[in-house]
This record gives C-alpha cells, structure tokens and sequence, in this order.
C-alpha cells in the first residue's frame, strides 16, 4: 500500500470539484448566447443613426419645429445639463421649456455635428452664437445633446454642456 501513495503523490491532483459549475468564458460557448451578452433593440421604426443624421440636418436647415414634430415621442423627457440640473416632462412641458429659452435668446448662428451613433441612441454636438434679450450678452455656447431612441421616435434628450465663451465688440 505504501507503495501505491508514492505514485500517487507524484501525480498532480485534479482539484476538488466544488458543486457549483465552473463559469466558461464566452469564448468557450462557441454558437451558444452567454446569459450576460444581449442584443441591444430599439423597437420598430428608424434607428438611432438614421434619426441622428436626420436631425442633424434638419437643425443645420433651421428646421427646429420640425424635428419636435417628426421625432419626439409624446412622452419624451429633456434633461437640461449642470447648473441647471432638471427635467421636462411630455411633449407640452418640453415644448414649453424651448419656447421659454428663444423668448429669453436670439440665435445668430448654430450647428450640428454627428451624429455619433450608439445602439440605443446617439450624441450631437452642437454650437450656438447667442444673445440674451434682457442683458445683450452675446455668446458662442457649446453642448453635447445625448439621444435615446425607441421604436423610431426620441424618448430622452439630455444636454450636456461644454464651454461658453464671451463675443467681445470687435474694432
């Protein structure tokens, strides 16, 4: 017998196995979905790049109204960026909230960049020359605008702002 567990104590030893089944890397599950790796769908209708392009040539032709009209959905949701820090609810208070903003600015120039496109969504960068009736305070702005898209309409907005810059009178 003593001679048979010097054999065996020069082998190496499979490990105990535990009850629990080893975890396999995706990898391994050739043809098979890992149970944490799913497709990622917005429903029927236009997707997030063909939206994005979409509205990003619209809002370079000044078609504002337009956009609102063709791609929001009637419960969208607009989250404006720090500072602010709030959201609009529904089409009306979202509607509101852009009526209120050119009531207070005049837009001089604007653009639109992008999209970059996502599975769920896509970014836009714009850039706006903007006065502020009350004070006259003329400024180039720069936000990033996030989009999530679903079943061909935009379900959220979220603006998210980068730099603001004074125009000085020039000579």
């Amino acid at each position: 017998m003593a001679k048979k567990n010097k054999k065996k104590a020069g082998k190496a030893r499979p490990a105990a196995r535990s009850k629990k089944p080893a975890k396999r890397t995706p990898a391994k599950k050739v043809g098979k979905k890992a149970a944490s790796v799913r497709a990622v769908k917005t429903g029927s209708g236009a997707g997030p790049g063909e939206i994005g392009r979409a509205l990003v040539e619209m809002f370079n032709r000044g078609q504002w109204a337009e956009i609102e009209e063709k791609f929001w959905s009637p419960g969208i949701i607009s989250c404006e960026g720090e500072g602010v820090a709030m959201e609009w609810v529904g089409r009306a208070a979202v509607r509101q909230k852009g009526e209120q903003w050119y009531a207070e600015n005049q837009i001089h120039g604007a653009s639109a960049e992008g999209p970059y496109a996502g599975a769920s969504g896509f970014a836009v960068r714009f850039r706006m020359d903007v006065e502020n009736r009350g004070t006259g305070q003329r400024t180039l702005m720069e936000e990033v605008g996030v989009y999530t898209v679903r079943n061909g309409k935009i379900v959220r907005e979220e603006f998210m702002y980068g730099s603001v810059t004074p125009v000085t009178a020039r000579s």
